[in-house]
């Protein structure tokens, strides 16, 4: 090999160092939602991703933001270091976390802690029994220092329960907004029809509107049949599926439901076996989509006196924050059954946090779903009938 062979290795291995950070296992979500884990390498123009069935490079422009992974028995461990020894709700909090990961053995164990040091720990009495109960139904005493790949078959229960899968593409189109990344499909020829249907009227009657609208990416596509076709019109409404989460319900599925599930879903709440005030909510882990829409389209659904548990037209007086806060600073007093204060003030970041979400949801006309689901612990609502319409006699002349 010859020195200027030798010369142009070097220089290649040192352009590459001066680009590259060394892997390590990390987790890179993108914009559009995917989420890659393995051996992240950052490179001139994004980031190198190393896994399994391959590498990949991400371009830097299509990435979110990278977090490093952290596996659930450092997380647990991390959180009950946190914990103080003679602190029974401290422990309670880290053994719903557990039972969320589906770690049952743990959360379990955790739970007669709680029970030892206050035996009159309600909420802990009765998650013990639902953790008894998922353990059993798993098939097994999993802990985090084993593999977290065992899921509760969530779609076994009763699915009169949930919404179904047509529902859940319902909610999602109408919770569409212009800057969610989601993938949609269209079947049946939804787009051609609509077109179709649109010829000559409107915005079509220009000439080349039509190239224009074709040319629209498909979130502006979609909003734009929304805009232009009425609430009932299923025959092209239901044509369109969003095949993932707009960002209204990844919000309530990362920060919304976390803070509700620990407070107004828990046992001794609205999360127990029998409804209070016609309201009840399922806390189970969110490994099933059905679970996580359902508790979203009851929370949007339910009112008391009235009052809506998420008011989008003033989110302050939604009982979801009147409810979290001190008496003397709530409108509405929550009733005794509810834990709290959920939120310090008015400035507690939890409280900004879920009234922030809800403003998001405020839109110039709420939105209609257009499902059939009876709330848990109501009734049935009967459609209203029309009275039998006399029937008029000729006039005899």
């Amino acid at each position: 090999m010859t020195g200027k062979h030798i010369l142009t290795i070097v220089a290649v291995v040192a352009m590459v160092a001066a680009f590259a950070v060394p892997a390590q296992k990390q987790v890179v979500i993108c914009k559009d939602g995917r989420r890659l884990t393995g051996e992240v390498t950052k490179v001139k123009n994004g980031y190198q991703i190393r896994m399994k069935g391959g590498t990949v490079v991400i371009a830097k422009e299509q990435v979110l933001k990278v977090e490093d992974v952290v596996t659930v028995e450092d997380e647990l461990e991390k959180r009950l270091a946190k914990v103080d020894s003679r602190d029974a709700d401290g422990y309670y909090h880290v053994a719903r976390w557990a039972d969320d990961q589906n770690l049952f053995a743990d959360a379990r164990k955790i739970l007669q802690k709680v029970l030892k040091l206050k035996p009159d720990h309600e909420n802990a009495s009765l998650l013990l029994k639902l953790v008894k109960m998922r353990e059993a139904g798993s098939g097994g005493t999993k802990t985090a220092t084993q593999k977290n790949d065992k899921k509760i078959d969530i779609p076994s229960l009763d699915p009169s329960k949930f919404l179904k899968k047509e529902d859940i593409y319902r909610i999602r189109l109408m919770e569409l907004q212009p800057r969610d990344r989601v993938s949609i499909q269209y079947r049946n020829k939804v787009l051609q029809r609509f077109i179709e249907s649109m010829r000559g009227s409107g915005d079509f009657k220009e000439r080349g509107f039509e190239n224009k609208f074709r040319k629209y990416n498909r979130v502006k596509q979609v909003l734009y049949i929304l805009d232009n076709t009425e609430r009932r019109n299923a025959s092209i409404r239901d044509d369109i599926l969003i095949k993932n989460d707009p960002k209204v319900i990844k919000e309530f599925r990362a920060r919304i439901w976390p803070i509700i599930a620990k407070s107004f879903a828990s046992p001794s709440c609205y999360g127990g076996v029998k409804p209070r005030d016609g309201l009840k909510l399922f806390n189970i882990p969110l490994t099933d989509e059905r679970v996580l829409y359902t508790n979203f389209y009851i929370l949007r659904k339910w009112e008391r006196n009235g009052r809506k548990m998420i008011d989008r037209d003033n989110p302050e007086i939604s009982l979801l924050l009147q409810y979290g806060l001190p008496e003397k600073l709530a409108k509405y007093r929550r009733p005794k059954y509810v834990p709290g204060p959920i939120f310090n003030s008015r400035n507690d970041r939890s409280y900004i946090i879920v009234k922030n979400w809800i403003a998001s949801l405020c839109r110039l006309f709420p939105p209609g779903y257009r499902i059939k689901y009876t709330l848990p612990g109501q009734k049935p609502v009967k459609p209203a009938t029309r009275p039998a319409t006399p029937t008029t006699k000729p006039v005899e002349k």
